[in-house]
């Protein structure tokens, strides 16, 4: 899988470069471009995951075209969303971009779309629950726990700005809300559907590698509760692909 290889060297450099030195002006293109392949990997994990499990009756291409159908209906409904947040204050708060993102100089930049895409997939695969409503929790609390996160340093690092005080980090609480809102709502647009060991493992490690890479970034920051957060959430991740390895286990 090449996509696997391109994310985790363009999350290296990233990161390194974060830590280290200030992405320079020109080069900020690569940050979105980094959620299109944060998107794009998720996407295929999916894949990988459906054709394990689907039926061997010509179904591969229809389904194929149904996860690329949900991933651009989730990242325009969700585009639509920070747009219409950004001018009306609903329903994350008041906030605006910088350009950090942005590829093409838009002002709600086009690779949040995609971003959330990567979240919604990779938190499908990490959730364990056969009914939908526990899964939309489950959903909800994976894109909620990644935020708290995300946001801080985001706004810590000026990826998009914050209008007035926030009760966490500079963050309202309106803007946690909406995130576990969003991602709940989402997840009833994906069918109920088993994750295979390897699949759940590797979006396992994807998510927490963006958990620990914006953690990392929270400690430059100063930011030392979304740093602990990011440690807890990567054991939670790490107890549920614990145990669905010893449930597969136990099934063999």
């Amino acid at each position: 899988m090449i996509l696997r290889y391109l994310f985790w060297g363009w999350y290296a450099v990233g990161l390194i470069l974060m830590l280290s030195f200030k992405v320079p002006d020109f080069l900020h293109f690569s940050n979105g471009l980094f959620l299109v392949f944060f998107a794009i990997y998720a996407l295929q994990l999916e894949l990988v995951n459906q054709n394990q499990f689907q039926n061997k009756k010509g179904l591969r291409g229809s389904k194929t075209y149904a996860i690329a159908i949900r991933a651009v209906l989730i990242g325009l409904v969700t585009y639509i969303l920070e747009a219409v947040g950004t001018r009306t204050g609903y329903p994350f708060g008041s906030y605006y971009y910088s350009n950090t993102l942005s590829i093409f100089g838009e002002r709600v930049p086009f690779a949040i779309g995609f971003a959330w895409v990567g979240v919604m997939s990779s938190a499908i695969l990490l959730s364990t629950s056969t009914t939908n409503w526990i899964r939309a929790l489950q959903v909800g609390f994976w894109a909620l726990l990644l935020d708290l996160v995300l946001d801080p340093v985001a706004f810590a690092r000026g990826f998009w700005m914050w209008e007035g005080k926030g009760i966490y980090a500079g963050v309202p609480w309106e803007n946690f809300a909406a995130w576990f809102g969003t991602a709940y709502l989402l997840s009833f647009l994906y069918p109920l559907r088993k994750t295979g060991v390897k699949p759940k493992a590797e979006s396992g490690r994807l998510y927490q590698g963006m958990l620990l890479m914006f953690g990392i970034l929270a400690v430059k920051e100063g930011l030392m509760i979304p740093f602990i957060i990011s440690l807890i959430g990567v054991a939670v991740a790490e107890g549920v692909l614990w145990f669905d390895r010893g449930e597969q286990t136990q099934r063999i």
